[in-house]
């Protein structure tokens, strides 16, 4: 009898982080060392608002409570609710019937309301209320019999919502090479909207090409693109043009993250780079960097960046200067679903979600 041969996995070796010492050999740096640190970054009122849903759900219910897509795109705030007792899952056929499941800050279609439904699931809609003003919209402007152009990035959680609400009515446009070549039946009734975490810049440039081609494209009443991505964007392009390197924390799936990075090198930074973690970042980044700007992604919370600015003190960037470009005091209600549990339980320990409210650890 023959021996088969067996593949056997190299161990994972850590990478050997080079020392302060050898980074400031292979690319002095010209210029005193420091960080510009982004304000507003972080949680935003919505992604607060849905965490602290999950974290009230597993504390009165008890787990497993089981929660539809991310609740929010950060690996860290999933595997943190995770290690609570909450199950992620794809869709809503996977949840046990009569469970408890909880709609994520992306928002749901129509579609997926009526499959929980059909389950007999009980539910609390964890939507950030600035989707649900988009998804209100589309409903409205569709029984008006416009066609919706809507902007955003075909596949994502928010926009496959906001679709769901009249697909027949609704046409997605990614990028402005689409806006160039996309076809309606009837330009006299168009009016767009967007999702909400867009670069600002890249979503008035699209619009800008539609309106070219279809001159009576209607405006949404207000805003689409949320406050808290506007204000994060606003600071990094205030930061971007001093830096020579700009790090983004946050997630590859957080829309809002992405673009961070991206409008950090559009508005001047020599670098810019995404991390989930400060372990993630390499410390060749820093040759020669004498300026560093950092900032965070809407979904993240705040002790992923203290942990960054901690690693930038090891390399010698220990000075940091905040950089202000708005206060944010938005505070939104907990899902109503959950507000009549808390309300029977006593419980008015935390009520509102809120960037700025939850404690930095």
């Amino acid at each position: 009898m023959s021996a088969s041969a067996v593949s056997v996995p190299m161990p994972v070796v850590p990478r050997r982080r080079k020392s302060p010492e050898e980074v400031a050999a292979a690319a002095p740096v010209v210029g005193k060392k420091s960080v510009l640190l982004a304000a507003p970054r972080g949680y935003c009122a919505g992604v607060d608002r849905a965490v602290i849903a999950v974290e009230k759900a597993l504390e009165h219910y008890g787990a497993p409570v089981y929660v539809r897509k991310q609740i929010v795109h950060n690996v860290h705030v999933v595997s943190s609710l995770e290690a609570k007792g909450a199950i992620f899952v794809e869709e809503t056929d996977e949840v046990p019937e009569g469970a408890l499941v909880v709609f994520s800050a992306h928002g749901v279609s129509p579609a997926v309301v009526q499959s929980a439904e059909d389950r007999h699931l009980r539910t609390i809609d964890a939507t950030c209320p600035l989707v649900t003003k988009v998804h209100r919209e589309a409903v409205r402007f569709a029984k008006a019999k416009n066609h919706i152009l809507l902007i955003g990035h075909k596949g994502h959680e928010e926009v496959e919502g906001t679709y769901g609400e009249a697909p027949e009515s609704t046409t997605i446009v990614n990028n402005p090479a689409e806006a160039r070549t996309v076809q309606v039946e009837d330009p006299d009734h168009l009016i767009w909207l967007s999702q909400t975490t867009l670069s600002v810049d890249e979503t008035m440039e699209i619009v800008e090409i539609l309106r070219e081609r279809f001159p009576k494209l209607q405006n949404p009443p207000s805003d689409d693109i949320c406050y808290a991505t506007t204000n994060r964007q606003v600071a990094i392009k205030k930061i971007a043009p001093q830096a020579q390197l700009v790090i983004v924390v946050g997630s590859a799936n957080s829309s809002n993250s992405v673009r961070l990075m991206e409008v950090a090198l559009e508005y001047g930074a020599l670098a810019s780079h995404r991390v989930d973690f400060a372990n993630e970042i390499d410390e060749s980044w820093f040759e020669g960097v004498a300026t560093v700007g950092v900032t965070s992604g809407a979904s993240v919370p705040e002790i992923l960046v203290q942990d960054v600015l901690a690693l930038l003190a090891e390399y010698g960037y220990g000075e940091v200067e905040e950089v202000v470009t708005a206060q944010e005091d938005i505070l939104f209600s907990l899902p109503k679903e959950l507000r009549a549990t808390l309300k029977e339980a006593g419980d008015t320990s935390r009520g509102l979600g809120g960037h700025g409210q939850r404690p930095v650890g």
